[in-house]
């Protein structure tokens, strides 16, 4: 959303209904096509672009500094760590085309219930998260995470499940 003042009158005004709800967003975060179905909290200088939209679950915590992107669905309590990027689109890669000439490839990323994704986390388009999975910090999650999963690496690999 660009920083008109029109667009800062509207997110403010968004910002203070979605607050009668419990949900907290605090300032220098913008967001657009944003979902929410119960609690949340937003810690500031996030991004959160649907494209088309971005479905978050309640008791939803977002900590400072990630950038959401594409058409995400988000369970309940789900909690992400500062710096966590979740890109659901990426350029096409044809050797006929130029790169910046190419149209985006966009795919779902679907995130389950009870996830807890690290700081600095990179999850790719079309990947799916199951419920009660942990991301560690600085993963970059390519595939599919089978439930309860604890993955960690680049790409993330399963080192243990939840017991």
């Amino acid at each position: 959303m660009p920083k008109t003042f029109k667009n800062k009158i509207k997110l403010f005004l968004a910002k203070r209904t979605l607050r009668k709800k419990d949900v907290i967003i605090f300032n220098n975060t913008v967001f657009s096509n944003v979902i929410f179905k119960g609690k949340a909290v937003i810690e500031p200088y996030c991004r959160l672009t649907g494209d088309s939209k971005i479905v978050i679950g309640d008791n939803f915590y977002l900590n400072a500094g990630c950038h959401l992107l594409g058409e995400i669905a988000f369970g309940d309590n789900v909690m992400i760590g500062p710096k966590t990027v979740i890109w659901g689109r990426n350029h096409g890669v044809s050797k006929d085309t130029i790169m910046r000439s190419q149209p985006h490839v966009k795919k779902k990323i679907s995130i389950g219930n009870d996830v807890w994704i690290g700081a600095n986390v990179t999850i790719l388009p079309g990947v799916k998260i199951n419920t009660g999975a942990v991301i560690g910090a600085g993963s970059v999650v390519t595939k599919e995470v089978p439930s309860n999963a604890i993955v960690v690496g680049n790409p993330a690999k399963i080192i243990k499940y939840r017991s």
